[in-house]
């Protein structure tokens, strides 16, 4: 993979959000590029996006707050703040991504010497994408938030092994039920390995003639591999042993009877170090609430 020192993201608005609707996993995923590192230059995370046309330089400041409005409505500003310099607007640059005095505009209010080959820029429009290429930006076409960061990951610092362990975080979660701990050094082609952690399902004894399965966290080996874009090809975990299903329920069992497991919803009460909460698939998910009784 050719090295790119790649400093500023930026990101097509229309990717983010739509009227008053933000995308699924924008928020997790900005929170992932904003840690990102990268090769001793700070990375910046910027927002840029065709919008209203002013007839007037008098209506450019107005046409910007009605968007930085709107940002923190949908509460995306704080991912952009300073918004003077990490939001660009069409109003301000007075034409249309993807002409290259837009990214130079926005560039300039970002107060850095640099110039387009070294900027990334996420859109959803095919033709843009491909534009901003020849332009000599790095570029992406749009995809799910929850597989960006990787896919960016790889271009910011293809060698970080921060950037991999907090770009997947978000896939692993919501597309394989996995959260990951850490990643292990060692790693086998287009394989990496970790450690994470997975739901299964605990068998309860009977109680008043019916049985009760929970889901109980256990910690699995995790094994990741990848296509040749950089996408995500399958995972594998290992599955726990019965002995540790069966002394998971024992130990469920005892929180039970000594009261510290809550049914309900708040702050955990009295002997209660545990809560059991039903997730939006209907599974029934034991978690610790604290470590101590009171």
């Amino acid at each position: 993979m050719i090295a790119l020192m790649i400093r500023v993201i930026m990101i097509d608005g229309d990717t983010l959000f739509k009227d008053d609707r933000v995308f699924p996993y924008v928020p997790q995923a900005l929170e992932v590029l904003s840690r990102f590192e990268t090769r001793g230059k700070p990375l910046v995370v910027s927002l840029v996006s065709n919008y209203e046309m002013p007839a007037t330089p008098a209506k450019i400041n107005e046409i910007f707050n009605k968007y930085v409005a709107t940002l923190d409505e949908l509460r995306l500003k704080e991912f952009f703040e300073p918004v003077e310099r990490r939001v660009t607007l069409s109003t301000q640059a007075g034409v249309l991504i993807p002409d290259a005095r837009f990214f130079r505009k926005a560039t300039q209010r970002l107060r850095l010497r640099i110039g387009l080959d070294d900027c990334l820029f996420i859109g959803n429009d095919a033709e843009r994408v491909k534009a901003c290429r020849g332009l000599g930006m790095t570029a992406l076409l749009f995809s799910e938030w929850t597989e960006m960061p990787l896919l960016i990951a790889r271009l910011i610092n293809p060698t970080s092994a921060v950037n991999m362990n907090l770009a997947l975080q978000l896939p692993l979660a919501t597309t394989y039920d996995v959260q990951l701990i850490r990643l292990n050094d060692a790693q086998s082609g287009n394989v990496v390995h970790g450690v994470g952690k997975k739901l299964f399902p605990v068998p309860l004894k009977k109680r008043r003639g019916a049985a009760e399965t929970i889901e109980v966290p256990f910690t699995v080996q995790v094994d990741i591999s990848f296509d040749k874009q950089g996408r995500i090809r399958g995972v594998k975990t290992n599955q726990p042993p019965a002995e540790a299903i069966a002394e998971s329920a024992d130990y469920v069992e005892t929180l039970e009877a000594n009261k510290q497991i809550s049914h309900g919803e708040g702050s955990a009460k009295g002997s209660e170090t545990h809560e059991l909460k039903t997730d939006e698939r209907g599974r029934k998910i034991l978690k610790r609430k604290r470590f101590i009784a009171s």
